[in-house]
């Protein structure tokens, strides 16, 4: 499985310098403190959450001693982003925290249960969802946030026109490209695909065995499955179905007693 929730589920004062091969996102659950990453140091507390770049090396310490969680995953909503590190924080009502706790604590096993790694699936992507819609909060351009919920809301549609969109704004469509890709980091096209080859990679992953790659394609808006293939590589590297192998792969589990150091008082 390409990705790994895990919490140690008891104090540490210091967590040593590491990094890992996959993106981590980290919520810290209780105690506050100072975390280094990639030599910037970041203060934390009770529902700090920090999504760290694969190779970047990050340490936390706390006076009084810390508790918190990590997800390990392959993929992540935030890989065409600039930063090795996003930093965000808990809403009050602890949605990510709680989301968290049950994908690592609900009785699944997957070993039995064919509908296990869909449901923590599920959850996974939802905490991506909330960590983009707080992401996005930051937005000041009301425009790139219409056109963005306009392409997630005809991710499925064959016939749907990019071009009617863009030019339905208030700018003219070359400044609103320009004003898209300075928030988004990319074009509205290629923002528009990568939503497309996101759903499609869930597709796989969930329906593989029930759906063609024809079925797949032409359920998140493409028409050309030859299209759809090459679009899908260019995206993730992989063709549908070498992504989909890919993803059979186990991801490693980490060397706990290397990576964290006993408590003591």
């Amino acid at each position: 499985m390409d990705f790994l929730v895990m919490s140690q589920n008891k104090k540490f004062y210091d967590y040593p310098m590491h990094d890992h091969e996959f993106w981590e996102i980290l919520l810290n659950i209780e105690g506050s403190g100072t975390a280094i990453i990639d030599k910037q140091k970041y203060d934390f507390c009770p529902g700090t959450i920090f999504c760290i770049r694969p190779g970047i090396r990050h340490s936390k310490k706390a006076e009084d001693g810390f508790i918190d969680g990590s997800i390990l995953l392959s993929d992540f909503c935030f890989k065409s982003e600039k930063e090795n590190v996003l930093v965000f924080q808990d809403d009050a009502r602890h949605s990510f925290y709680s989301l968290f706790m049950l994908a690592y604590e609900y009785p699944l096993n997957q070993a039995t249960d064919i509908y296990a790694e869909r449901f923590l699936r599920s959850i996974l992507d939802a905490m991506q969802n909330l960590l983009c819609h707080w992401k996005d909060s930051t937005y000041k351009n009301p425009e790139v946030l219409r056109v963005k919920k306009i392409l997630g809301d005809h991710i499925s549609d064959i016939h749907f026109s990019l071009n009617d969109v863009i030019g339905s704004t208030s700018y003219s469509p070359n400044h609103l490209r320009k004003l898209f890709k300075e928030q988004c980091g990319c074009s509205p096209l290629q923002y528009f695909n990568q939503l497309k080859v996101q759903k499609a990679k869930q597709q796989i992953l969930q329906h593989k065995t029930i759906m063609t790659i024809n079925e797949i394609a032409h359920s998140c808006g493409f028409e050309d499955p030859y299209y759809f293939s090459r679009v899908f590589k260019k995206i993730t590297g992989f063709s549908p179905m070498q992504y989909y192998k890919q993803s059979r792969q186990t991801l490693p589990a980490p060397n706990v007693e290397d990576e964290f150091k006993t408590p003591a008082k």
